[in-house]
């Protein structure tokens, strides 16, 4: 029998008893015969104490995508300390919305235009979600330009996969300060082509 199916596991994954339930469940998924990517049993980007720091949130997030996208199935639980999962789960959302975006206009302007117009429809569609401003701001106290902090002395962690999506929608700048924030809405308030 070949293994066809693609499935992603995702759940938190950053304590003892987590670790324990997602192994659990990778055998499980494992004795019905599937194929899975499980982000935990990535070393490259999940062996903390290993892993190269440099870059780290780009590599989660490209890896731990490229496998959402490649993959058949979600099985994912969301629980709230799992960070990293909610944006995976948003991610999953945000894709099938748009697919259902362009499947919707397929199938409602078919008939109606021929298919360079309907790709145009798509592609205008698609630039219109790729070019969506989008500032992610973290306006917690803790967070200081210059400290430097190491191991347990460390007054703010943020999840490195969440910080990936903000770098990547950001095109690298990650979080805005909230006075960047408000110059940024006012620019597009004085210039609507931007």
């Amino acid at each position: 029998m070949t293994l066809t199916k693609q499935v992603y596991l995702a759940g938190d994954m950053l304590n003892k008893g987590a670790q324990m339930q997602r192994t659990s469940e990778k055998e499980d998924i494992k004795s019905i015969g599937l194929n899975m990517y499980v982000p935990q049993d990535n070393e490259e980007i999940n062996d903390k104490k290993n892993a190269v720091q440099e870059g780290l949130a780009e590599r989660i997030v490209r890896h731990d995508t490229d496998a959402i996208v490649n993959s058949d199935v979600i099985v994912i639980e969301p629980l709230p300390q799992g960070l990293g999962t909610h944006v995976e789960l948003g991610q999953v959302h945000g894709m099938k919305t748009m697919a259902q975006m362009i499947l919707n206009l397929a199938n409602d302007n078919c008939d109606e235009c021929s298919s360079a117009e309907l790709l145009n429809k798509i592609i205008e569609m698609s630039e219109g979600v790729v070019n969506k401003k989008v500032f992610p701001h973290y306006e917690d106290i803790r967070r200081v330009k210059g400290l430097i902090e190491s191991e347990d002395r460390r007054s703010l962690g943020i999840n490195q996969y969440v910080y990936g999506i903000c770098l990547d929608l950001t095109d690298g700048k990650g979080f805005y300060e909230w006075d960047e924030v408000l110059a940024e809405l006012t620019k597009i308030k004085n210039d609507p082509t931007l």
